[in-house]
C-alpha cells in the first residue's frame, strides 16, 4: 500500500468501532461513541434486527464493508455521530461511502452531518449514497428534494439500472455492455429509494430502472449531484451485497460499485460536462444537442428537446421582439413523466435556441406532479380606482390598441394546469423577467380549486376528473378561459370561464360539448382562434385534433358549428398559436413518436415540434400552410426542373435526410394516374416513403419507410379532390420526420425511420396500378385505351429541392443532410 492509495470513509450509525483501518491498524483515532453499538461489525453477535427479507442488517453491512476493502485498500469506517458532532476529519479521504440497509434511526443527527458533508464535497470529496441512504440526500443538504418512493419490497424479477443513453461512457458502467443491467437477481425482499412523481431539484438522473426484462423509466433509480468540485451518487435499486445471488447479477453488481467507489475516489477520470447538475443554463443544454447530433432519426430544422422528452407546446407568445416556445418536457429521460416547462427562443421562428427550464414542479404545491400545458399572455395591470373591485388586468397595450406583446408589459402570466394525486387544477405563474427566464407559480394557486360541482367529469384510475389544459383570449372587458375536459358517458367538452384579474374565475357552462356519444373521450388542449370569416376550435382527442369552424357567441358563452374535421390526419397533436406581429395566426403542434417505448429511450430523445405554420379561416374554410420564415431554412438549390414522370422510375440527382422538395403538377391530365414520390430511398429499393399524388387524395405509404417492425408503417393520407389544379405540394423531410402541405389548405405530418445509411435517395415514377391506393373506385382492367395511352406520355412536374439549415446554429452537424450527386 502507498501513500497515493486512494482512501475510503465508510460511513456507518452508531460507533465506528476500532480495528477497522484498511491497513490492519486501528480507526485512526475516528472517535464513534456516540450513539448506539454499531451492528455492522465483522462479527455480530446475533442480536441485531431482522429486516424485510430476514436477513440480518449487520451482515449486509459487514458484507458491504468487506467489499469495500477489495476494492480500494484503505477503508475505514466512519460514524455518522462523529461526523455530527464534528469529531471526524473527513478531510483525509477522497471519498465516502453510506450504504443504509435499514432505516435511519437518528434522523437528527444525519441532519447535522449536512454542513461538514457538504464542506467535504466542496473541497472535491466524491459521496456514494447506496439503497436508502438515497433516501437522505434532502437531510445532508444535497438536494432539498428526496425521493418519495422508499420502503422495501418483494423482488420478483432481477432488478437494476436502465442507464441512459447519454452518459453512457459513465465510468459507473465501465465495462458494461448495453443500458440494461440487472444487479440483484429475484428472491426475498429488499430496501429500494426512487423518484417516482417527483424529481430532485438539482441532480442529473443517470439510469432509471429495469425490472425483468422491463423497461420502467419512471423509476429513477440513479443520480448525480455536482456540489462544488465534488460528486454524489445514489443509488436506490439493487444495492445489496449478502443476499444469494448468482454469478451474473454479483458480477455485474460488483463492477458497477467497484467502478463507482473508484471514481469517486479520484482512480479514473470522467469529463462530466454532461452531468454538471441542474438547472441547466442554455449552454449546457447546447452541450447535450452536440452529443445526440449524431444520431440520424434526430431532426435538425424542427424543434427538438435538448435531451429527454417533449411534447406539447406551451406559452407560445411573441414578447418584447422575441418569439417564445415553452414545451412540456422531462428532464429524467425520454419519457412522459414530471413534466416541466422546456423554453426556446427565436428572432424568425425558424433559428431557436435553448433557455433553461421555465418552470418547475414545486414538490409542496399543487404542481407536484407536473406542469401541464397551458398559456401566456402579456398584460398591463389597470387600477380604476374602485377598492371594492381590485386592479384589473388586460392585454398589454390594450388601451392603446398596441399589439399584445408589447414590450412595455407591465406582466407575463401562464396559465397552466397543475397536477398533484391525479387532480388536475389550473394555476398561474408570473415572468420573473423581460426575457421570461422563468415563470414562478402564484403562492395563491391554484386559481380554480376544483372543476365545476354541475358537470359529471370523466373519472378513471389515476384520475378523479378529466379537466385540464387552457387558452386564453380577451373579448368584452373580460377573460375568457376554456379548459378541455371530458364528460361521464358523454365524451370531450371545452369548459368556459370568465374573469377581470385572470385570478378569481366564474363558471360559465360548456360552450361545446361533443354532438354525438363518445364515452371514454376527452378534449385536450382547447384552442379558438377568431377571424373575420369565421372563428376556429380545435381539441386533441388523445387520437386526432379536431376542428369545428363556426362562431362564437361571447355573450351566450356558446359555440356555434358550422363545419368540421381533422386538422392534420397524422402525427400532429396538441397544437397551440400565436399571433405574430403581422397579425398572421402561427401555428405549432407536437408531432409524437411512432417507434417503440424502447427505441425512445435508446435514443435518448423523443418528440419533435412541427414547423410554423400559418392558419387562417377564408370564406368558411380552413387554411393551412408553412410559415413564410420556413423559407430562409432553404439552403442550397439541389434541383430545379420540369420533368416528366414516366412509367419507369427516375432517380433525381440529388440525395438527402433534411430537404424540401416542391412540386407542382396536374395528375388528372393522364386519367387515372397517380405520381409517387419515393424519399428517403436506399439504393435497392428495401427502405423508402412514397407519397402518392393522385387524383382525389395525397398518401403517405409507409409500409417500405423502415426496417424496424417497432415503427409504425400505417398510411396517412389527406383529401385532394375539391383543391384546384396544378396541385401544389410542398414536402419537408427532416430525418424522422415528413411534413406536408398541398395547395396552402391541407396539411399533414407524419414519422418515419430508415435504418440503412444510403437511405438517402430521391425518385418519381407515374404509375396508374397506383390509383388503388388513392381510393379510385375503378379498377386498372376498366381504364380505356384512350386513358392508358396519355398514360404512357407522363405526367409534367415542375419539381424543385432545397438543403434545408439547421435551426439550431450553435450545434454541430446541424446542416449536414442533403446533397447533389
Amino acid at each position: 500500500m502507498t501513500d497515493d492509495e486512494p482512501r475510503l470513509g465508510f460511513l456507518v450509525e452508531g460507533s465506528a468501532g476500532g480495528g477497522d483501518a484498511g491497513d490492519g491498524s486501528a480507526s485512526d483515532g475516528i472517535d464513534g461513541s456516540a450513539g448506539a453499538p454499531t451492528s455492522d461489525g465483522p462479527a455480530s453477535d446475533g442480536g441485531t434486527e431482522e429486516t424485510g427479507g430476514g436477513r440480518k442488517s449487520g451482515t449486509e453491512a459487514a458484507a458491504a464493508l468487506a467489499f469495500a476493502r477489495d476494492v480500494v485498500g484503505r477503508v475505514e469506517r466512519v460514524a455518522l455521530s462523529a461526523v455530527a458532532a464534528g469529531e471526524a476529519d473527513l478531510d483525509r479521504f477522497d471519498a465516502l461511502w453510506w450504504h443504509a440497509y435499514d432505516p435511519v434511526s437518528d434522523p437528527g443527527a444525519v441532519a447535522d452531518c449536512a454542513e461538514p458533508i457538504r464542506a467535504f464535497l466542496a473541497e472535491g470529496g466524491g459521496l456514494f449514497c447506496s439503497a436508502r441512504a438515497l433516501a437522505q440526500v434532502s437531510a445532508l443538504g444535497i438536494d432539498p428534494v428526496p425521493p418519495d418512493a422508499t420502503g422495501t419490497e418483494e423482488v420478483t424479477d432481477p432488478v437494476g439500472p436502465l442507464w441512459h443513453p447519454l452518459y453512457e461512457g459513465h465510468p459507473a458502467v465501465d465495462g458494461l455492455s448495453g443500458l440494461r443491467h440487472h444487479i440483484r437477481p429475484a428472491g426475498s425482499t429488499a430496501p429500494y429509494a426512487r423518484y417516482e412523481n417527483v424529481l430532485p431539484e438539482r441532480a442529473d438522473v443517470l439510469a432509471s430502472t429495469y425490472r425483468g426484462v422491463e423497461d420502467v423509466p419512471g423509476e429513477v433509480a440513479v443520480l448525480q449531484w455536482r456540489i462544488g468540485s465534488g460528486t454524489v451518487i445514489g443509488v436506490g435499486v439493487g444495492m445489496e451485497f449478502a443476499q444469494h445471488d448468482d454469478a451474473t447479477t454479483e458480477a455485474t453488481r460488483e463492477r458497477f460499485a467497484a467502478d463507482t467507489i473508484r471514481w469517486l475516489a479520484g482512480e479514473s477520470e470522467y469529463d462530466t460536462a454532461l452531468a454538471t447538475g441542474r438547472p441547466k443554463s442554455g449552454r449546457e443544454l447546447e452541450r447535450y444537442r452536440d452529443a445526440l447530433s449524431g444520431d440520424r432519426d434526430r431532426p435538425s430544422y424542427h424543434v427538438t428537446p435538448p435531451v429527454n422528452w417533449l411534447n406539447d407546446p406551451n406559452g407560445m407568445i411573441h414578447h418584447d421582439g422575441t418569439y417564445h416556445l415553452f414545451y412540456q418536457y422531462n428532464p429524467a429521460g425520454p419519457f412522459h413523466g414530471t413534466v416541466h416547462w422546456g423554453h426556446a427562443v427565436s428572432e424568425d421562428l425558424v433559428r431557436w435556441e435553448d433557455r433553461p427550464v421555465a418552470m418547475s414542479p414545486d414538490p409542496g404545491g399543487p404542481d407536484r406532479d407536473g406542469c401541464w400545458s397551458g398559456c401566456a399572455v402579456a398584460v398591463d395591470v389597470l387600477d380604476d380606482g374602485d377598492p371594492g373591485s381590485g386592479p384589473r388586468v388586460v392585454p398589454a397595450g390594450d388601451d392603446a390598441g398596441s399589439p399584445v406583446e408589447a414590450s412595455d408589459a407591465d406582466a407575463v402570466y401562464a396559465l397552466y394546469t397543475g397536477g398533484r394525486d391525479g387532480w388536475q387544477r389550473p394555476c398561474l405563474a408570473t415572468a420573473t423577467d423581460a426575457d421570461l427566464t422563468r415563470l414562478e407559480p402564484d403562492a395563491a394557486n391554484p386559481v380554480i380549486r376544483s372543476p365545476p360541482a354541475e358537470l359529471d367529469l370523466l373519472s378513471t384510475p389515476g384520475e378523479p376528473a378529466h379537466f385540464r389544459d387552457h387558452c386564453l383570449w380577451y373579448e368584452d372587458g373580460r377573460w375568457h378561459q376554456l379548459v378541455g375536459a371530458g364528460l361521464q358517458d358523454r365524451g370531450g367538452a371545452a369548459i368556459l370561464y370568465t374573469s377581470r384579474d385572470l385570478r378569481e374565475w366564474s363558471y360559465e357552462g360548456p360552450a361545446l360539448v361533443t354532438e354525438a356519444a363518445e364515452p371514454g373521450v376527452v378534449w385536450e388542449c382547447p384552442e379558438l382562434l377568431r377571424f373575420p370569416d369565421g372563428d376556429l376550435l380545435h381539441v386533441s382527442d388523445y387520437e386526432d385534433v379536431r376542428y369545428v369552424l363556426g362562431a362564437f357567441d361571447a355573450d351566450a358563452g356558446r359555440f356555434r358549428v358550422d363545419d368540421e374535421g381533422v386538422l392534420d390526419p397524422g402525427a400532429f397533436y396538441a397544437p397551440q398559436s400565436l399571433t405574430a406581429p403581422d397579425g398572421r395566426t402561427v401555428t405549432v403542434g407536437w408531432l409524437r413518436e411512432e417507434r417503440s417505448a424502447e427505441s425512445r429511450w435508446d435514443a435518448g430523445w423523443a418528440g419533435a415540434m412541427s414547423l410554423p405554420r400559418e392558419v387562417a379561416v377564408v370564406d368558411g374554410e380552413l387554411r393551412q400552410r408553412p410559415a413564410r420564415e420556413v423559407d430562409r431554412l432553404r439552403g442550397r438549390q439541389l434541383v430545379d426542373r420540369v420533368l416528366t414522370a414516366g412509367s419507369t422510375p427516375e432517380r433525381l440527382d440529388a440525395t438527402g435526410e433534411a430537404f424540401e422538395i416542391r412540386a407542382r403538377l396536374d395528375p388528372d391530365v393522364g386519367p387515372g394516374s397517380v405520381v409517387s414520390l419515393h424519399v428517403r430511398e436506399s439504393a435497392d429499393g428495401a427502405e423508402r416513403t412514397t407519397i402518392r399524388i393522385g387524383g382525389d387524395r395525397v398518401v403517405v405509404d409507409r409500409s417500405e419507410s423502415s426496417l424496424d417492425r417497432d415503427a409504425r408503417d400505417s398510411p396517412v393520407c389527406v383529401a385532394v379532390a375539391d383543391l384546384e389544379r396544378p396541385l401544389d405540394v410542398r414536402l419537408f423531410v427532416d430525418a424522422s420526420v415528413l411534413e406536408l402541405f398541398v395547395n396552402g389548405r391541407r396539411a399533414l405530418a407524419t414519422r418515419i425511420y430508415p435504418t440503412r445509411h444510403d437511405a438517402t435517395g430521391v425518385s418519381i415514377v407515374a404509375d396508374a396500378e397506383g390509383e388503388a391506393d388513392v381510393g379510385s373506385e375503378r379498377s386498372v382492367d376498366a381504364r380505356s385505351e384512350e386513358e392508358a395511352n396519355a398514360d404512357a406520355a407522363g405526367v409534367e412536374v415542375d419539381l424543385s429541392m432545397w438543403r434545408m439549415e439547421g435551426a439550431w446554429p450553435g450545434v454541430a452537424g446541424g446542416d449536414r443532410r442533403a446533397y447533389s450527386r
